[in-house]
């Protein structure tokens, strides 16, 4: 047991388990991914969107009711797969996430810059890559001090995100334009769908307020609460502002931007409109910036409290951080913002989440037998006719992992082969502590 100084603090609510998995997937996604699917959706890119939520929907009813089972750190993305489905399988969804988590740190490290870069009259341009290395250092800071303190600046950073993109679309309602409305898909259905399945990217991480069980005041509602508007919220900001800034400009020169939203309100808002855009753009990437290193850090402090991993990495410092789990995190993302690439890492990231949402809903398919008890007790069930959510989520999520394409799923494959290693070398070199360890549910431990 940690010390009484050095422990997991209950300090989250509603609010701010909101803001921290709502912000995680209004960032890079909205502004930087949106322009990337666009080049396949072209103006349906908003039909993406609208396709992208409904396994999102299906991962969300089934990460509520493992929640509601037993809230606990690192619970979706690690404890729920080891404990209900298998402990290799369950391993894997832990080390999958917490990649998943450090891609978009770099994405969103790097998209800051670009916006930076954005700004009218600027005439010396940032280098994108040592900007985003800083970024990086600054939130790990931010981070480093404390749930409580990552939990202020989310909530002021997410409710001026928000407020800004209401304000983005509804000053966008007047110069929608029908001819641009009306283009059809540059590669028809399959561009749609295509660009469905990078958007997973923009919604991947509403789920992971389930890792924060035991940092959220009655986890039980927060988390529940969390899920449900970070789903909802989401959905609106995406839908209604791909929508009309495809209806503002043709959808080729929205995609062929570095910051596609800065390009719409230069449209018709002149340079005031192009800051005030950006300046929301920086608020709705640091939100989700300064969550995934939040986040990011205790996936991986989740993943080694049954010893498969370093010891190290469950330490926690004065502030109530996995401080060792937090800077290996920013660490690793630091390496990605110099060698990475935004595309190739997104659908990386969206295969991972992928791998992880099939397993959560194989977790309520198998709970009612490996954990009866505990699932009788849950006051939300996925069984009998309900269990078509799962089963219709499993379907929708391996269609869209293929869709990721032959180079993602290989550097997938090699960071799964990388954690199968750690996994097998781990547990064999203390195999009855593990074997222990990871029978029990741990959320007493710290």
């Amino acid at each position: 047991m940690a010390s009484e100084e050095k422990h997991l603090r209950k300090e989250l609510g509603i609010l701010s388990v909101t803001a921290i998995t709502a912000g995680i997937v209004i960032g890079a996604g909205v502004f930087i991914v949106t322009g990337i699917a666009a080049k396949y959706a072209g103006s349906w890119t908003w039909v993406s969107y609208a396709i992208g939520a409904v396994p999102v929907i299906l991962v969300g009813l089934s990460t509520v009711m493992l929640n509601l089972m037993y809230p606990v750190e690192g619970g979706e993305s690690y404890v729920y797969p080891t404990r209900i489905v298998n402990h290799y399988a369950g391993f894997l969804s832990g080390w999958a996430m917490w990649l998943a988590l450090i891609g978009p740190v770099a994405i969103t490290a790097k998209a800051f810059i670009m916006y930076v870069n954005a700004l009218p009259g600027l005439e010396t341009k940032l280098n994108v890559v040592i900007g985003g290395v800083i970024v990086t250092i600054i939130f790990f800071i931010i981070n480093w001090t404390g749930i409580k303190t990552v939990k202020i600046i989310q909530n002021i950073l997410f409710i001026f995100m928000v407020a800004g993109l209401l304000i983005y679309i509804f000053l966008c309602l007047p110069h929608l334009n029908m001819e641009y409305i009306t283009m059809a898909s540059p590669k028809g259905f399959s561009g749609i769908w295509k660009g469905a399945s990078l958007l997973i990217f923009a919604y991947a991480g509403l789920t992971l307020a389930a890792d924060l069980g035991e940092e959220a005041k009655n986890p039980a509602k927060t988390i529940s609460w969390g899920i449900s508007l970070g789903i909802i919220i989401p959905a609106i900001l995406y839908i209604g502002s791909a929508f009309v800034s495809t209806a503002v400009i043709p959808w080729k020169n929205f995609a062929a931007s570095n910051a596609p939203y800065a390009t719409v309100a230069s449209k018709f808002m002149g340079p005031f409109g192009v800051v005030f855009i950006i300046i929301v753009a920086w608020a709705a990437i640091l939100t989700s910036h300064n969550a995934e290193q939040t986040v990011g850090a205790r996936i991986l402090f989740g993943t080694s409290r049954d010893r498969v991993l370093p010891k190290a990495f469950t330490s926690i410092n004065k502030f109530g951080v996995p401080g060792n789990a937090l800077i290996l995190t920013a660490a690793v993302a630091v390496f990605l913002i110099i060698s990475g690439t935004i595309q190739l890492v997104a659908e990386i990231v969206v295969a991972m989440f992928l791998y992880n949402w099939i397993i959560t809903h194989v977790a309520v398919l198998m709970a009612p037998k490996t954990q009866p008890e505990l699932f009788n007790k849950a006051p939300m069930k996925l069984n009998g006719w309900k269990a078509i959510c799962p089963v219709a989520g499993i379907i929708v999520s391996v269609a869209l992992l293929i869709y990721q394409g032959p180079k993602a799923l290989l550097y997938s494959a090699i960071w799964l082969a990388i954690g199968s290693v750690f996994y097998f070398v781990g547990r064999l070199s203390k195999k009855e502590e593990v074997d222990k360890l990871i029978t029990e549910w741990p959320r007493e431990r710290y």
